[in-house]
């Protein structure tokens, strides 16, 4: 058997036995003994050689300028297609689908131009000459108007039909209550005094009604109450409660008011507005109905009139209704020049930033939710116009303006110190630096606006109501900002206090801490320090204002907290003072008189903790009576008579209404709000139909402890 020949690559088997292979599958070896022929190990490969070929290489600037093409190119895209790809796959699929003929309305990726939404501008229509219908963005009414003029630009046609959307309710209108406010009027000299008071000692910086309309609609009133028109309830309601707020006021034309003898008089200003009130809020439903500008007017004044009464209840109810039926006729916003006149629209812009400044203020010092957004507003701000002019009234377009921007600033001190209490530890350095740093920009802008303004302190024997009214609002803010730190502890007493309190200490400076105190306490001084120069250089502090007696209240608070917290007898002078004037002011209603009385109590309590006792003040010296004021006391005389159980038995006595009858002196002072009648309810005072926990009577508690009953029971008085 002649022998075969060895294959170049044996078989596993035959390679595991070191045996001949005369290779294929199977071999004949494996064949011959019936074993598996396998063959899994890879043949080498014979070595390829080739010729080597140079090959030429790109430069590097032409690589570099393929990559800044490539990283321009990538930057394109995503700046004009918004959300691509720039992965291969993407972009292949994105290149192929160019190439297909498929349209550009088919391709995958979105344009920015289809993402964004179209303009839509809110609509404000005139209805009427003081109505208007107010429909914001995003509105049914403006997505129903824009579904129309689809329609009719596809028909190319205008739709003859006029689609009314200005439908108002007309089932409330009742002409009953109407004849009755109309009824109860004074004699027009009467109401030409009141309407002159309110003019001139009510508003200040806060536009409440223009003064030529006032007065047309007062001629109107007594010559044609006819031509008042469709809106002559609210017109009523405005000039009732011009009234009301005058008598508020009336005591402002009388110097002799300040005379002890005067108070035992049976006579008493707030018992007439309380009169004029009750009449116009009885035509609050119709007010409610008519929505349009006077309707917004009727309520601002509610709300302005109560503020003295309940600040906090019914005058943030009535401004706030305000600031509604103002946004329901489109006053936040900023209106087309083609809309109304010059006139008209610059009232409503008065108008609404009052209501605005109104509830910002109250919502703020009150603990209220704020009910507007500032980022809605873009109505223009109050300006002064020729023909506008006010004869009669002390408002001021510039203190008007400096005082909007105040709450602005007002608001962004509400928003750091509530951040300063609900923020993290690791956040606080953040906050109070924030804090800090507002507090200078505020100090800036304040110099710098005081720099253009009369310096209130240092003025004449007739101080400007507005601009000392401005810098009472300016001592209300920097006693805002500082009293959140004047009853804090330098240092926890306790091994568990709350942390977030022990973090905040050691991140909030003493020095930091130690301005806003001092600057605290400096601003509670000027206010009462401005509050004095309106009582000996003006007609006198207005019991009915809201700033005025805020502005002493909190100064008075401020003081009595830092003399309880450092236990000093530094400030018991302007502490005596305040109260002083205090008292003043304390004859506007039930609210009021509380408040001096918890007032007092504290002081008492802080002079048993110094053991200093209190000294008599002086009594201040009574003057003249002025004629048209002597007028309006004997009208109010003459009306109230009615109202007695009898007529009295010498006629002789009613005369001389300056000089109390016999006996009279003897008798308490006469409380006029024990009789104010709200809305029906006999006899109900603000402060007993609605209990509230103010500051003071927190105060109080602080100083008598666990104690419940009043802190002035176990006070051995002087």
């Amino acid at each position: 058997m002649a022998e075969g020949r060895r294959s170049a690559r044996a078989c596993d088997e035959c390679r595991r036995l070191k045996e001949k292979c005369e290779g294929g599958i199977p071999c004949r070896r494996c064949a011959h003994f019936r074993r598996p022929c396998e063959s899994k190990a890879l043949a080498s490969r014979a070595r390829d050689f080739r010729i080597y070929v140079p090959r030429t290489r790109p430069a590097k600037s032409e690589v570099q300028e393929l990559l800044d093409r490539c990283r321009y190119m990538e930057q394109i895209l995503k700046h004009t297609i918004e959300g691509i790809e720039l992965d291969t796959k993407s972009l292949s699929r994105l290149a192929n689908s160019f190439t297909t003929g498929k349209s550009s309305d088919h391709i995958g990726v979105t344009s920015p131009a289809g993402l964004a939404l179209e303009e839509e501008d809110c609509t404000i229509d005139p209805v009427g000459d003081t109505t208007t219908h107010f429909s914001g963005e995003f509105s049914y009414w403006n997505f129903s108007m824009r579904i129309k003029q689809r329609i009719q630009s596809r028909m190319r046609t205008k739709s003859p039909d006029r689609v009314s959307g200005y439908w108002r309710a007309q089932h409330l209108k009742t002409n009953e209550h109407l004849s009755a406010a109309l009824a109860c009027f004074p004699p027009r000299p009467i109401t030409g005094f009141l309407v002159k008071t309110f003019l001139k000692y009510a508003a200040t910086h806060w536009f409440l009604v223009d003064e030529d309309w006032l007065l047309d609609r007062v001629h109107r009133l007594y010559t044609d109450p006819a031509s008042l028109g469709d809106t002559a309830a609210a017109v009523a309601s405005i000039l009732l409660s011009v009234l009301a707020i005058g008598t508020q006021y009336a005591h402002l034309e009388s110097p002799s008011d300040r005379d002890p003898k005067n108070q035992t008089s049976s006579f008493s200003e707030e018992d007439v507005g309380v009169r004029f009130y009750e009449q116009s809020i009885r035509l609050l439903p119709e007010i409610i109905e008519l929505s349009c500008l006077e309707s917004v007017q009727a309520c601002l004044l509610l709300g302005f009139y109560a503020l003295p009464v309940d600040a906090s209840g019914l005058g943030y109810i009535y401004v706030n209704l305000a600031v509604r039926l103002a946004m329901q006729n489109g006053m936040h916003r900023k209106c087309r020049r083609d809309a109304f006149s010059p006139v008209m629209m610059e009232t409503r812009n008065r108008v609404w930033w009052t209501a605005y400044s109104l509830e910002r203020l109250i919502s703020i010092f009150h603990g209220r939710p704020l009910s507007v957004h500032r980022g809605d507003v873009d109505a223009d701000l109050p300006k002064a116009r020729a023909d506008m002019g006010q004869t009669q009234s002390a408002w001021s377009p510039q203190c008007a303006v400096i005082s909007i921007q105040m709450l602005d600033w007002l608001e962004e001190f509400l928003h750091d110190i509530s951040r300063l209490r609900h923020a993290q530890p690791a956040a606080l350095p953040v906050v109070i630096g924030q804090l800090i740093a507002r507090k200078e920009s505020w100090n800036r802008w304040w110099a710098g606006i005081s720099d253009t303004l009369v310096n209130p302190i240092q003025m004449g024997d007739q101080p400007n109501r507005a601009v000392m009214h401005l810098c009472l609002e300016s001592c209300l803010l920097r006693m805002f900002i500082g009293r959140p730190f004047l009853l804090r502890k330098e240092s926890p007493t306790h091994h568990n206090a709350n942390a977030q309190e022990s973090s905040e200490e050691s991140y909030f400076q003493p020095s930091d801490r130690d301005s806003l105190i001092g600057d605290c306490i400096q601003a509670a001084q000027e206010a009462l320090e401005i509050c004095r120069q309106l009582r000996d250089h003006g007609p006198g502090l207005a019991r009915a204002s809201y700033l005025e007696y805020s502005a002493c209240r909190a100064a008075l608070l401020v003081l009595i907290a830092f003399s309880v917290q450092n236990l000093s007898d530094a400030l018991r002078q302007p502490m005596r003072e305040g109260l002083a004037l205090l008292r003043e002011m304390s004859a506007a209603g039930d609210s009021a008189r509380s408040e001096v009385s918890l007032l007092e109590a504290l002081e008492r309590s802080l002079a048993r903790l110094h053991t200093v006792a209190q000294r008599p003040e002086p009594a201040s010296e009574s003057t003249g009576l002025v004629s048209d004021y002597e007028a309006f006391r004997n009208w109010g005389t003459t009306c109230k008579k009615p109202a007695s159980d009898a007529a009295p038995l010498h006629p002789d006595t009613v005369e001389p209404w300056t000089v109390p009858p016999d006996g009279m002196e003897q008798l308490p002072p006469f409380d006029p709000t024990l009789d104010i009648s709200i809305f029906g309810g006999a006899n109900l005072s603000p402060s007993a139909t609605w209990p509230t926990r103010t500051e003071t009577q927190v105060l109080e508690e602080f100083l008598a402890g666990s104690s419940l009953d009043p802190i002035w029971t176990h006070v051995d008085l002087p």
